[in-house]
């Protein structure tokens, strides 16, 4: 059986291109995450966007705030090579995704798509650096 160190043999601790490229386009998504939040937040809502939906709850709107900055602070961890970041930035996203009230593009599909951005890309870097990672 092999050991955790004999799987990528070549592999450096250096952040790749790819590595780099990865984590600033999911800081950039969860970031429009959360500007879609506040803006709603401090929005009238004279005109909603989809009116079938209705205001959003403003529970819904503090707590997917929250959990977008718990997913910034996983990447920043990730950054950092630990192991913490890659379960916070996970974790966080995921349960944006559970707590959403309706479906729909603003509240569900912008985290579905940085979900599995990080987790198909993300890891395609993240998995070879995993020893690394502390």
């Amino acid at each position: 059986m092999k050991r955790e160190q004999d799987y990528f043999p070549n592999e450096t601790n250096e952040r790749s291109f790819g590595f780099k490229v990865i984590i600033t386009l999911v800081i950039l998504m969860v970031l429009s995450i959360i500007g879609s939040r506040v803006y709603s937040l401090i929005s009238f809502n004279d005109v909603l966007v989809d009116p079938t939906l209705g205001k959003e709850p403003l529970w819904y709107n503090l707590a997917t705030i929250g959990l977008s900055i718990v997913s910034l602070i996983g990447l920043i961890l990730t950054w950092q090579f630990r192991k913490l970041g890659v379960y916070l930035t996970v974790a966080g996203l995921f349960i944006i995704i559970i707590i959403n009230p309706e479906f729909d593009l603003f509240r569900t599909l912008a985290p579905l798509f940085t979900l599995f951005v990080f987790t198909g890309y993300g890891f395609f870097e993240i998995i070879p650096k995993w020893k690394f990672f502390k």
